[in-house]
């Protein structure tokens, strides 16, 4: 299944670029970096530093895709409430559009 701002929420995300926009621990929010691992709760982020570890539940995450659009090369950035992302990695990226997030 290719990636697109459709189906980001059930694909993998580890290798993706992503950046913290909104959080309730205000030092994480401008973090960035490339996703290296991913539990059920926390999105582990390598920067340029160290590695973080980000509460899912509690973030709001802008995700760097790849696209191509013909012979150009256009990044997709797509922003996501970590709270429909809270799920077992393996388990979510088999599940259907089932539900969708309310404000």
């Amino acid at each position: 299944m290719k990636l697109t701002p459709q189906n980001i929420i059930h694909h993998e995300l580890i290798g993706l670029d992503t950046k913290v926009v909104d959080s309730t621990n205000r030092s994480l929010i401008g973090l960035g970096g490339r996703i290296i691992d991913e539990t059920k709760n926390i999105l582990v982020i390598e920067t340029d530093a160290e590695e973080k570890e980000i509460p899912k539940s509690s973030s709001s995450f802008i995700f760097t895709i790849p696209s191509s659009n013909g012979k150009r090369y256009l990044p997709l950035k797509i922003k996501v409430d970590g709270r429909l992302l809270l799920s077992q990695p393996e388990n979510r990226i088999q599940t259907k559009f089932k539900k969708k997030f309310r404000r």
